[in-house]
């Protein structure tokens, strides 16, 4: 293998897991010189309840210490899981490390994709090159850090945010956040718990994908997104509450949209299904549909159920369809192929 061409080994390494690049990395001194910037482009931290993975100690200490593999970062990523108590002592401990491994100008330019799932977020240092912007939990003391981030990262492409209750993000104080930043080149947008009802989906000119969770306001950005639809939009998860009693809001882009491939709706307040007629004029494309009708959104036992025509319908008619999510009643469903018994009469032989 060691024959092979740098550009053949290049992307060999770029389909290696880590532990694989490291025993690859002992091999030879070209081995090492080549994998050694794959090794460090990506900080992952993982804590699993409250202890974390068993090399992340010997990561941070070997980034501690000064060195040239602090400025090989690339991507910072925090992963706290479910069973963890994470603390603001946890991120405070953690940000001073983060802090002192980071704070190099050329490392910090050098950060590309940065992603925190806990609560805390390290907000000692900016990143001005970011292109994906991943925060779980944005909380007041992280907003100005996020809105720094959101304002000055040109080349931000993918935004995922979830605020908490605590920021007290008002219809105004949300519409200045959102409106004012500079997402005109982001491509996947995720939001959750922050009022969009005055965002203007024209400052997304570039969008595939976009994800709202549980964001106030949410009827009325798409009643406005109809009039806007971004030309790339292929993608779109929406869980909402309507006030309308209707999911006409939440439809009413499809018919300005181009070619839409994934869609999934939960919507909360229906008395009755959501309708498959507007998804008529991309059944070549639809690759995804999941609609989730119910009574209340945090309820799931106040679903409203679809008939099996309304499934067969669906089926026939997406031709492209690989997933459906779609909630059904069969209590009274009676099949034109019924099953019939019938009853058949065996003659034993006498001998027996």
């Amino acid at each position: 293998m060691r024959t092979l061409p740098t550009e053949i080994l290049l992307l060999i390494f770029d389909n290696l897991r880590p532990s694989d690049l490291s025993r690859t990395a002992r091999c030879c001194r070209l081995y090492h010189t080549l994998t050694t910037p794959k090794l460090y482009e990506r900080l992952r931290i993982r804590v699993k309840s409250g202890l974390p993975e068993q090399q992340i100690p010997k990561l941070l200490s070997t980034l501690m210490q000064p060195s040239y593999l602090n400025q090989l970062i690339r991507r910072v990523d925090v992963v706290i899981d479910d069973d963890c108590l994470w603390t603001r002592d946890h991120s405070w401990l953690l940000s001073i490390m983060l802090k002192h491994i980071l704070n190099h100008a050329d490392a910090a330019k050098a950060i590309q994709s940065y992603r925190w799932a806990a609560a805390y977020p390290f907000t000692g240092l900016v990143f001005p090159n970011l292109r994906q912007l991943d925060c779980g939990a944005v909380g007041p003391q992280s907003l100005e850090w996020v809105r720094w981030h959101l304002n000055h990262c040109a080349s931000l492409a993918k935004v995922h945010l979830s605020f908490t209750l605590s920021c007290n993000l008002t219809r105004p104080r949300a519409a200045a956040l959102l409106n004012r930043a500079n997402l005109s080149r982001v491509e996947r947008l995720s939001l959750a718990f922050v009022n969009v009802a005055l965002f203007d989906p024209k400052n997304t000119p570039a969008l595939r994908a976009l994800d709202l969770r549980y964001c106030p306001g949410a009827e009325a950005f798409c009643a406005r997104l109809a009039a806007a639809v971004p030309p790339k939009l292929t993608e779109v998860r929406i869980v909402a509450h309507t006030e309308l009693g209707t999911p006409n809001n939440f439809t009413a882009w499809l018919a300005s949209a181009r070619s839409v491939e994934h869609v999934a709706l939960c919507i909360g307040g229906l008395s009755r299904t959501i309708p498959f007629e507007p998804f008529k004029s991309h059944r070549s494309t639809l690759r995804t549909l999941v609609l989730d009708p119910r009574r209340v959104a945090l309820d799931p036992s106040s679903v409203l159920k679809y008939r099996p025509a309304d499934l067969r319908e669906i089926v026939e008619q997406c031709v492209s369809l690989q997933t459906l999510g779609l909630p059904l009643d069969l209590r009274d469903y009676q099949c034109h192929l019924r099953y019939t018994r019938s009853h058949q009469i065996v003659r034993v032989p006498a001998n027996m």
